[in-house]
């Protein structure tokens, strides 16, 4: 994968989300807000017959998202939209098995400043909890999952977000820096029309009280 320096970068944040996942064979995914198209290259790497498609509104980062999946040799089995998930054309509503987001959960307000206007936006962005779960409501079939990941202490707005629009969360995993801190992520899969059953993961701890990385974090990696 190439990246560019003034584009959001990849995180740790989609490595976490992308061992979290659960594609099937043959299924049809959608990256909501895809950047430079990391999360999907890891999905469609692990997965040799899972088809990703992503949504990205920055030109530049699609631009770079298309130019890293014809480099990896994936263009045929997937798509970069430049277009606004909040506005998502028509043929792409109702027909993924699978939406995964790493959005936006800065407060635009808080923090530094970002270098430039390209990392503003996928920094903190202009999408509310709201807006990303329809997004993603729109987008599966019934019975689709939902896998996102997101600031554990907003986690209220997202559930209420979910529920609005028909997903219900299904599994959740906090992630710890170390053992003794509190969590600093919050991974969760949602299912539209789901039943009422929330199953908490034991957490997953990205350093151990040593300060090494932990064997399920290299697994990760490799």
């Amino acid at each position: 994968m190439v990246q560019q320096d003034d584009l959001f970068p990849l995180t740790q944040d989609s490595v976490l989300l992308a061992a979290f996942a659960r594609p099937k064979k043959g299924e049809l995914a959608l990256d909501l807000g895809a950047g430079q198209g990391a999360l999907g290259l890891m999905l469609l790497a692990r997965c040799p017959d899972l088809r990703v498609d992503g949504v990205e509104l920055g030109a530049p980062a699609a631009e770079r998202a298309r130019a890293n999946y014809e480099r990896a040799g994936f263009a045929g089995r997937g798509r970069i939209l430049c277009a606004d998930l909040r506005a998502l054309p028509a043929d792409l509503c109702g027909r993924y098995d699978l939406c995964l987001s790493n959005p936006p959960y800065f407060d635009p307000a808080r923090g530094a400043a970002a270098r430039n206007d390209a990392l503003a936006n996928a920094r903190s962005g202009g999408c509310s909890p709201d807006e990303l779960c329809a997004a993603a409501g729109r987008a599966l079939r019934w019975g689709g999952r939902f896998f996102l990941c997101y600031r554990p202490d907003r986690l209220a707005a997202l559930f209420a977000a979910l529920l609005a629009h028909r997903l219900e969360p299904k599994r959740l995993r906090l992630v710890h820096h170390q053992p003794g801190h509190e969590a600093s992520l919050a991974l969760l899969e949602a299912r539209k029309g789901g039943g009422r059953s929330l199953a908490v993961l034991p957490p997953l701890f990205v350093r151990d009280a040593s300060g090494e990385h932990t064997p399920e974090i290299l697994e990760m990696y490799r």
